[in-house]
């Protein structure tokens, strides 16, 4: 861990700490403008797009979804003066028809018709929110964290961001860690003469195969979301796993696997 996070989550808990006893809620530290505009580039936000940022604040990255993005928003946060600054904050804005503030738990809150989700949490929340993030989001769904990665599920990317002005615990940079949630692909298969075998840690696959009952070996598989490819010596294979059928084309013959088990 670099020091930058060490004093940024012993910041964040002596803030935690601060309140009396039985009104312990998570700390607002604002994220920076540009780290909010980089967030929402990095989850490839656009029209269409419903961003849930968890834990949000005076609204900043839900209000910037909707400006500068052209997405709706909806932002979930324990304070209620937040929730009203939020509320206020998108009217100045002039974007109160597209985005939502709720007050609410972000352990509970229903998240499940997010495209994009936004999180600058502790740690700890995050940990207990990732279960969450793999069984009730679609497959796609993008998740951008502020600062904070998960344990035991590596980004599909990261990167560290300049920021204009120092920012508390942080100075001049902000960490992003990007995740796109995978499809359920674990599991046997099969499509014509072809069987498989696909072991999954998240967006890590491995693949074992048999071609009319011959071992075949199957090399850079990957998936992101519900798309999913591999390759052999002799063909490539790009699909999209939907349900218990994985759609594709074996190099330009269209193939569908159904799961086997």
């Amino acid at each position: 861990m670099s020091l930058r996070i060490a004093f940024l989550l012993l910041l964040l808990v002596c803030l935690d700490s601060s309140g009396e006893e039985g009104e312990r809620r998570p700390p607002f530290i604002a994220t920076p403008g540009d780290v909010v505009e980089r967030m929402l580039e990095l989850a490839g936000t656009q029209p269409g797009d419903l961003v849930v940022d968890l834990g949000s604040g005076d609204g900043r990255i839900v209000i910037a979804a909707a400006q500068k993005f052209g997405a709706r928003g909806l932002g979930i946060e324990l304070d209620e003066k937040l929730v009203e600054r939020s509320r206020h904050n998108a009217r100045l804005a002039e974007v109160a028809d597209r985005v939502s503030f709720v007050h609410g738990d972000v352990l509970v809150s229903d998240i499940s018709r997010a495209s994009v989700v936004t999180v600058y949490l502790l740690p700890s929340l995050l940990d207990r929110l990732q279960p969450r993030f793999v069984d009730e989001l679609q497959p796609g769904t993008r998740i951008v964290s502020h600062a904070f990665a998960m344990a035991g599920w590596k980004p599909d990317r990261a990167e560290t961001v300049r920021v204009t002005q120092p920012h508390p615990g942080q100075g001049d940079e902000s960490t992003l860690y990007l995740w796109i949630v995978p499809a359920e692909a674990r599991g046997v298969w099969q499509g014509g003469d072809l069987r498989l075998r696909i072991h999954q840690n998240y967006q890590d696959i491995e693949v074992e195969g048999t071609q009319a009952g011959k071992p075949l070996t199957v090399r850079r598989a990957t998936l992101t979301g519900r798309d999913i490819a591999w390759e052999t010596r002799a063909w490539n294979f790009r699909g999209r796993v939907e349900q218990n059928q994985i759609v594709g084309k074996l190099d330009d013959m269209p193939l569908v696997f159904t799961r086997a088990r």
